[in-house]
């Protein structure tokens, strides 16, 4: 497939009201200036990611308070398919009023979510997955850039889409993708001439290919799961307070964040104690739920219940 064909089918019916609203009528799609940047009283800080030449270009305007070390205003202006534009069209909403440390935690299902129509369907079809990936390699360069981080480089494996191997390796364990046409559809490796998929797809050779890299990750994968084994069996009063710190970030990421983040929340663990025959989690509301009513009600015994009933029965959780 050509990036033109790439481009132009990027945008169908087959994506939910919320991408085709924000397509139609991005809220924050544009250029701060250093005039604005003055009256907002902070610093403007401008993060390229991508290329022309690639099929896909962001570029990311944040301006910082420096004395807070808060981003309080994010746009951004892109080159690329409709679907980039819908899902940097919410990041640039979700990094906003945010620290680099929280724009670290905005990850795949934080930022999909907040764009599905409703829980059970998926914010963009499959083939159309790698917006996300590229959107979230976008805020990792400016996190990285902003804190004066040198990201380590890493080699390319799909030049035709600027794809890199470390990319591909994360997508696969985020994901957890089980076949080379998934690589390509999260990270459009693969996806114009196909040279780099097996050997034997393009007339040049190289040290990797999607197939090698889908199967030493895999394999990698496996084994830290036997490793985990032992962890995941172990009954949570039996675990050490690390352990507990593992599964209960785990239960959250698995059966709770979702929740929230439909609702325009988050949260984060700030402790967790050993207090007699309790387990306390001390957390932090994020985002919509800071404010919310239900915070120290119907949503903290939702939270509670849940980590009561996967991990322990005495778990307590403490917002603070």
């Amino acid at each position: 497939m050509s990036k033109k064909e790439l481009l132009r089918n990027a945008h169908g019916d087959d994506v939910g009201y919320k991408i085709k609203m924000l397509i139609e009528r991005p809220k924050n799609k544009g250029v701060i200036t250093e005039e604005e940047a003055e009256q907002l009283q902070g610093t403007l800080h401008t993060f390229s990611h991508g290329s022309v030449e690639s099929g896909m270009l962001l570029r990311l305007y944040w301006v910082v308070d420096e004395e807070q070390g808060r981003v309080v205003a994010s746009r951004y202006t892109f080159f690329g398919p409709p679907a980039l534009l819908a899902v940097a069209d919410m990041a640039a909403l979700l990094t906003r009023n945010k620290t680099p440390e929280e724009i670290e935690k905005i990850n795949y299902k934080s930022l999909e979510y907040f764009l599905r129509d409703n829980p059970s369907t998926p914010a963009l079809p499959r083939e159309r997955q790698f917006a996300f990936t590229f959107v979230l390699e976008a805020l990792a360069q400016a996190v990285a850039e902003l804190k004066g981080e040198t990201p380590e480089e890493s080699p390319l494996v799909c030049h035709c889409a600027g794809v890199s191997q470390a990319t591909i390796e994360r997508a696969i364990r985020d994901f957890d993708l089980q076949s080379t046409e998934e690589i390509t559809d999260y990270t459009r490796a693969g996806a114009f001439c196909s040279s780099c998929v097996s050997p034997g797809k393009g007339p040049e050779t190289r040290e990797r290919y999607l197939v090698d890299l889908l199967a030493e990750t895999r394999h990698a994968m496996e084994q830290e799961g036997k490793g985990q084994a032992s962890l995941s069996d172990k009954p949570f009063k039996e675990m050490d307070l690390e352990e507990k710190k593992a599964a209960i970030n785990a239960v959250i990421d698995q059966h709770i964040r979702a929740m929230l983040v439909m609702d325009g929340g988050d949260m984060e663990i700030l402790d967790v104690k050993e207090n007699g025959e309790h387990t306390d989690i001390y957390i932090r509301y994020l985002g919509a739920c800071s404010g919310c009513a239900s915070a120290s009600t119907g949503t903290l015994f939702a939270i509670e219940g849940i980590l009561k009933q996967k991990l322990d029965p005495n778990i307590r959780v403490l917002p603070l």
